[in-house]
């Protein structure tokens, strides 16, 4: 964290020009500046927060990307566990006659105008992240070469760092998408159908950063190319299972956050006390979810003993312990909640359980699908930067 904030610092700080063999000057005001120096200024900051090579900033904001759609899954979890869903009862604006919350709301219009207030922090943390790796994947871009590749992408699969593109690109349109799914969720009174929409969009959007953040890892930290193999000759050993596997895991994946969702939409807490439930018999739903989950450790269990048959890259074993990790805090959490009558603080801590099993889950399977194709290798080795000495 203190190097984080050093090198953020560093991005901050104008050069420091010495001036000790400077004659003395008249005192000018702190915001004087030539014409030039302005000039200088502002490039120093374009290349800063969209540099056409490497720096940290391109892997920071990446992970921004994630941490800000995990903060919106626990406020959300806030807005429904405070029965806050209908605190704002419309949307766009708040009430018919105001954008903002008012007094008469009390603290649950308070607690959902917040969370929606959360999506401009959301937009801001990705358009950096956009920002960031533009000139990566566009050396020379402008406002008018640009602004077309916004609705269609980069679709030349060999440009330049064309993949990270067009995630961020992704990411950005992800963000208007959600906010119109909330708002039909408001006006569709907290349907739990609706409910799960929103819910899975959020899910999609963190799986989307994982992404991100394990291409921007590959391509520019040699250490994380060194864990997963990339310099060494493509194997078919264990290739077909790891990778049906992955695509197994997938479906898991997404049918377990389906489910977590259909479990919540007939739990007590609905985010407004009127609110229609699920007709579903909540034990039943429950088992079902729990089955699914431990179908879901057994691939990963299999997964685990073709690695060490195989000898397979050992970024696979740090996946596998970090998602095994995550699992099992979340099994515990959702065991304890289940018998102890689904309490508040449990739930929340189950719901910022989901959004790290996602980001943990998606992560690995990435690394399954990629490092077992050969194209895919290829175009990694490709886009990777060599370098002496990690960043």
């Amino acid at each position: 964290m203190v190097r984080l904030a050093t090198d953020i610092l560093d991005y901050a700080t104008p050069p420091q020009v010495s001036c000790r063999s400077q004659q003395a000057v008249p005192l000018q005001h702190a915001d004087a500046h030539t014409p030039s120096e302005k000039v200088i200024m502002i490039t120093t900051l374009k290349d800063k927060l969209s540099p056409t090579e490497y720096t940290p900033w391109v892997l920071y904001t990446a992970v921004g990307t994630a941490l800000a759609n995990l903060l919106l899954i626990v406020t959300g979890a806030v807005v429904r566990l405070t029965g806050s869903g209908l605190g704002c009862d419309t949307w766009p604006r708040c009430t018919d006659e105001q954008w903002t919350t008012t007094p008469a709301q009390g603290i649950h219009g308070f607690v959902e105008f917040g969370n929606r207030m959360l999506t401009f922090v959301l937009m801001v943390i990705t358009v950096l992240a956009f920002f960031a790796v533009l000139r990566l994947a566009l050396p020379q871009a402008t406002v008018r070469s640009v602004l077309p590749k916004l609705f269609t992408g980069l679709r030349t699969q060999n440009s330049r760092y064309s993949d990270l593109f067009n995630l961020t690109l992704l990411l950005l349109w992800g963000i208007p998408l959600q906010a119109v799914i909330g708002g039909i969720t408001v006006w569709q009174r907290l349907n739990p159908w609706m409910v799960t929409a929103h819910y899975m969009a959020s899910a999609v959007m963190i799986g989307l950063a994982a992404v991100l953040i394990n291409r921007v890892r590959r391509y520019f930290k040699p250490a994380t190319a060194a864990a997963e193999n990339l310099d060494s000759a493509f194997s078919e050993k264990g290739r077909v299972s790891v990778q049906v596997l992955g695509w197994l895991g997938l479906v898991l994946v997404v049918f377990l956050v389906f489910m977590g969702t259909v479990v919540t939409g007939t739990g007590p807490h609905a985010g407004d006390p009127r609110t229609h439930r699920h007709d579903f018999n909540p034990i039943v739903i429950a088992r079902l979810h729990a089955w699914a989950v431990w179908v879901y450790l057994v691939s990963l269990m299999t997964l685990y003993l073709i690695v060490r048959a195989y000898a397979l890259p050992k970024a696979y074993k740090f996946s596998l312990a970090v998602l095994t990790g995550v699992i099992a805090c979340q099994g515990t959490i959702g065991y304890i909640q289940y018998n102890t009558g689904l309490p508040a603080l449990l739930v929340e801590a189950h719901m910022l359980g989901s959004g790290l099993f996602t980001w943990a889950a998606i992560s690995l399977i990435e690394r399954q699908l990629t490092l077992t194709s050969r194209t895919a290798r290829e175009l990694a080795l490709s886009r990777r930067v060599q370098r002496t000495s990690p960043q």
